[in-house]
């Protein structure tokens, strides 16, 4: 039986199972009031993973068979192969990987962040941009770099969604992340209207290397958000290796496809 120590002012002692009671009530309580809810669409989660049911259903791999370099998917049946712009040697980074479709939930999340601040999607988007290095890991990968703001687009936005993106694989995969290796000194009009040869144009000198002995003879893996046609990752690319990168990867969350 538990009571009082002594009158001079000892401790309480409480039994232990109903304190444990006590724990797990409040507990219930706070999952009721506190119910995890999905990034995406704000409805309830039911298990444990970063978005719903229904928002995952909407999210669509970009999974094989798809253009070895690139990884531009090609229709179900087909072989991978490389693609005509890969062929063409259009494109300087030595492949590109992404984790889904630029459509659905996928485009929702990454417009939720980029416009919307919403930075508690930072994580659950990066662990689906972790899934997606997965073809990466065994590359022998020595630095991370994210793509760079304009300082204007900066001071407007508050933050640099790539940059927050490579961080969380930083710590996740224990690579340096290099953020000011690369600066972007052109500020470009938004890419969103123009065709792949404007945006080709418009990207052409936007970037600069500082502190280029920091990837000299590296095997950088740049860290983007999405892959439209891939203009910004390729300047990015081509201004990294004339620097002296030895290779250049690109990983992204989604890219446009059609």
């Amino acid at each position: 039986m538990h009571s009082r120590e002594a009158r001079g002012g000892g401790l309480l002692s409480f039994p232990e199972a109903p304190l444990r009671s006590v724990r797990g009530a409040l507990s219930y309580l706070l999952d009721l009031i506190f119910v995890p809810l999905c990034p995406i669409c704000r409805g309830p989660l039911k298990d444990s993973g970063p978005f719903c049911e229904g928002c995952l259903r909407t999210i669509r791999r970009a999974l094989p068979p798809i253009c070895p370099q690139c990884g531009l998917p090609f229709p179900e049946g087909t072989e991978g192969h490389l693609c005509g712009d890969c062929l063409s040697g259009k494109y300087r980074f030595l492949l590109h990987r992404s984790y889904g479709i630029y459509d659905g939930g996928l485009r929702e999340a990454i417009h939720r962040l980029k416009y919307g601040g919403d930075l508690l999607l930072v994580e659950p988007l990066g662990e689906l941009l972790l899934e997606a290095c997965e073809d990466l890991r065994d590359d022998g990968i020595d630095l991370l770099i994210p793509v760079p703001l304009h300082p204007r687009r900066l001071r407007e936005r508050g933050f640099n969604q790539s940059l927050l993106l490579a961080r969380h694989l930083s710590r996740r995969l224990g690579l340096l992340c290099e953020a000011e290796v690369l600066v972007k000194v052109k500020d470009t009009p938004s890419q969103t209207s123009l065709s792949p040869a404007e945006r080709q144009r418009a990207v052409r000198g936007a970037f600069k290397v500082m502190k280029g002995e920091r990837i000299r003879e590296k095997r950088v893996l740049l860290v983007d958000d999405v892959f439209t046609t891939g203009a910004t990752v390729n300047e990015a690319s081509r201004v990294l290796l004339r620097a002296g990168a030895k290779e250049v990867l690109v990983i992204t969350l989604a890219r446009s496809v059609g």
